[in-house]
């Protein structure tokens, strides 16, 4: 069999896993001021910092962006849209997380939301995402959730939680968007959601997905920008704002 370049998770049975040496997993943190100046770039997101630390866990099991200093910048980004938004809208705030991962974007959101539900369907990403919410503030670690679902299974079976939200976030791999999710913000989403953010790791994928979205003519692209997290590859990482 010939093997073929994957940016999938090798198994997520830690019994395939065998620590010989060194710490369970890799703790990270981004740094916002970090991105900006690796990067030489003034056109970058700015946002003001969370209050306590973020540390993100990653064993060998889960997702880890290979970019992390760029894909800061996607999340500085969405932190300083969800400001903006945070100041414009009066009322709860709360967001819901779809291909969550260890709740990398989410979490960073979680001194403004009034609540988040993250989610994902490596079964993996909760303990990594209870890990993080254990050093957070206790009025912060109260208003976070995971759940261990596929983005598919939250669009059907959560639709209360689904319907309270104003923020939804997606980012999904390169296939794109499942069609449960596209049909839900094109049908039911545009009712309460004030922003949807997009992150996209496959262009045509997007491309086919915008078309949709915005072709429901209940939904416009405010923003959109593209990110090249791998210098010499013709791949490129795609954030854009949706609003109804």
């Amino acid at each position: 069999h010939s093997w073929k370049h994957s940016n999938a998770v090798f198994a997520f049975d830690s019994k395939c896993w065998r620590r010989v040496e060194g710490p369970s997993a890799v703790v990270e943190h981004l740094k916002f001021e970090n991105a900006r100046q690796l990067t030489n770039s003034d056109s970058l997101a700015d946002p003001a910092p969370l209050d306590f630390k973020v540390p993100l866990h990653f064993p060998p099991n889960v997702f880890r962006q290979a970019n992390l200093c760029f894909f800061t910048c996607i999340v500085a980004r969405i932190r300083e849209r969800t400001i903006k938004l945070k100041k414009d809208e009066v009322g709860d705030l709360i967001c819901t997380e779809l291909y969550g991962g260890v709740g990398t974007i989410g979490l960073h959101l979680s001194d403004l939301v009034t609540y988040l539900v993250s989610s994902d369907e490596n079964p993996n990403n909760n303990t990594c995402f209870t890990k993080t919410v254990r050093e957070f503030p206790p009025e912060v670690q109260s208003k976070l959730e995971y759940k261990r679902k596929d983005a598919t299974a939250m669009v059907r079976s959560e639709k209360e939680m689904l319907s309270r939200s104003q923020v939804l976030i997606v980012d999904p791999p390169r296939k794109g968007l499942d069609e449960e999710v596209v049909d839900y913000i094109c049908t039911g989403g545009h009712e309460q959601l004030k922003l949807v953010a997009y992150v996209s790791c496959g262009f045509k994928a997007f491309e086919r997905d915008c078309k949709k979205i915005t072709g429901s003519g209940k939904w416009r692209v405010e923003f959109a920008e593209g990110y090249i997290l791998f210098p010499g590859s013709d791949a490129i990482e795609t954030l854009a704002f949706f609003l109804p």
